[in-house]
């Protein structure tokens, strides 16, 4: 973000989503929330073009049940792959 280029507004949020915000910010934006929020907000802006070209194609939008094993999937420790000995 540059300096001079932004305006200020405010949000209400619970004491969690702050925490959990700044902690964020913490490790990925020397805890600049102004930049996480940019980045929060610049992906939302993709997604929702995603969507939308999903929509325009007829590609239905994933289930709750697909969701959710995406979600297990990439949460789910690596596996670790069997070696044969030679």
């Amino acid at each position: 973000m540059r300096p001079g280029r932004t305006k200020t507004t405010s949000f209400s949020l619970d004491e969690a989503t702050l925490r959990n915000l700044k902690a964020l910010a913490a490790r990925r934006h020397k805890g600049n929330v102004s930049a996480l929020l940019a980045d929060v907000a610049a992906r939302e802006v993709k997604l929702a073009a995603a969507e939308a070209y999903f929509e325009k194609h007829g590609i239905p939008p994933l289930t709750g049940d697909a969701i959710r094993r995406v979600e297990a999937e990439w949460q789910a420790p690596p596996s670790r792959k069997k070696r044969r000995a030679a």
